[in-house]
């Protein structure tokens, strides 16, 4: 079985729907402009993540020194066993007692989610999965991860990323501390400022003070990035050296700048002054070059064409014609169909031991699936139907209606010998052949 395409044709969260739906095992390929990601999955959870251009196994250490784990000096001597030895790095660490087995397999799972994490920015590429019987991973230190945990940080990434890019727009934007007259006290997250950060709007703003009074409160989180805020950093060079994710690290910048804590430095980057060297204007022919009225109209309207079609124009929610769903939305919708799944196999297991189908849901728990798997991400529990040797589950949309999309029926052969076995009707679920 082999599944390919383009990022354009099928998405990401797709991709990873449909491999974690129908718990395959195999490596999903993803080419891009400016790199190679490999993603390994056993029985639809992802073991492993790899990419051409951030090799895993080169980026440990830096993980390592980031999380505070490892020094710089302790990382050289590793590095130095290493080329002896040709031993993995990980390997050498433990052993020697550099760092602990956990402090590994915290990085190793941290990295891996990071390198997944960047692939929902992708707008374009190529994918490919290939389906195998048995893969090879690093099971002493990296624990499967579900598809659905991916799916819901991903799809969190893909709706703020576009905002925090309104702000943090370049990598190489260097950033400075604001002089304020109200105190930075270093809360927990959940007693921070709170900031408004409604994707629908694209927009926020800062709220109300949490705890109230004049005090400024910011995470630890935010306060780590707030240090290295120097006005001489660029925003890469804040990521690079940060101890938070990429996201992360950016997300706190885009907080910090609403709350007026920081703002870009003046002056231009030494990026942008090369390539202002590089790439000369002759001004007079800008200013003296006329443009033809009939052009400015065209200009003007192909603008307007594209912004009422554009995906993430904040006003999509008032176009009668525009109906495609959110990130979230679609990811949801995902979750939904992976819950069903879940659903459907705790009932065979069910019919294993009892010879018979439970007669409702709440028969299940606890010994055969979560109590909040029973509901859909929006709350609606779901409904079961059962007949003398067949069931059938359904979800519901957001709005609570039955969705066709969202059913799954099963004939099954009763009785504890038989094990549940059934005769998938899947419905709208869309299977990998």
């Amino acid at each position: 079985m082999a599944l390919e395409g383009t990022l354009k044709d099928f998405s990401l969260a797709d991709i990873f729907q449909l491999i974690g739906l129908q718990r395959k095992t195999g490596v999903l390929t993803l080419r891009g402009r400016d790199d190679t990601v490999t993603v390994t999955f056993l029985d639809g959870k992802v073991v492993g993540a790899d990419s051409l251009n951030r090799r895993l196994e080169g980026r440990l250490g830096n993980v390592l020194i980031k999380t505070g784990t490892l020094t710089t000096d302790q990382l050289n001597r590793a590095l130095e066993i290493q080329k002896e030895t040709l031993q993995r790095l990980g390997f050498i660490l433990v052993h020697y007692g550099i760092i602990s087995a956990q402090s590994l397999k915290d990085a190793i799972q941290l990295q891996i989610t990071q390198i997944i994490y960047r692939l929902f920015r992708w707008k374009d590429g190529d994918y490919h999965f290939s389906q195998e019987t048995t893969i090879e991973y690093d099971r002493d230190n990296v624990s499967p991860i579900a598809a659905e945990s991916i799916l819901m940080e991903g799809a969190r990434m893909m709706d703020e990323w576009p905002i925090i890019e309104k702000r943090v727009r370049s990598y190489d934007m260097v950033f400075r501390k604001k002089t304020s007259e109200q105190e930075i006290m270093v809360v927990g997250a959940e007693d921070a400022d709170e900031i408004d950060f409604d994707p629908d709007t694209t927009s926020a703003r800062k709220r109300k003070p949490a705890g109230g009074g004049d005090k400024i409160r910011i995470s630890e989180e935010e306060k780590s990035v707030y240090d290295l805020v120097d006005g001489t950093r660029t925003v890469g060079d804040i990521v690079e050296v940060s101890r938070l994710a990429e996201f992360d690290t950016n997300k706190a910048l885009y907080e910090l700048l609403t709350r007026d804590l920081i703002d870009e430095a003046r002056g231009k980057s030494t990026a942008e002054k090369a390539v202002e060297q590089t790439t000369p204007v002759d001004e007079t022919d800008v200013a003296e070059t006329p443009v033809p009225l009939p052009l400015v109209l065209i200009l003007a309207a192909l603008a307007v064409a594209s912004l009422i079609t554009s995906i993430r124009n904040p006003l999509n929610h008032l176009n009668p014609f525009s109906d495609r769903p959110s990130a979230v939305a679609a990811t949801q919708k995902a979750i939904s169909f992976q819950r069903i799944e879940a659903i459907g196999q705790a009932i065979e297991r069910f019919n294993g031991i009892h010879g018979r189908l439970p007669a409702r849901l709440p028969d299940l728990t606890p010994d055969y699936i979560s109590t909040k798997l029973l509901e859909d991400p929006w709350g609606n529990a779901y409904k079961y139907l059962q007949r003398p040797q067949s069931y059938l589950v359904i979800g519901f949309a957001p709005d609570g209606k039955a969705d066709t999309d969202l059913f799954l029926s099963r004939t099954i052969d009763l009785g504890p010998a038989a094990g549940g076995i059934s005769k998938p009707d899947t419905g709208g679920i869309r299977l990998i052949e």
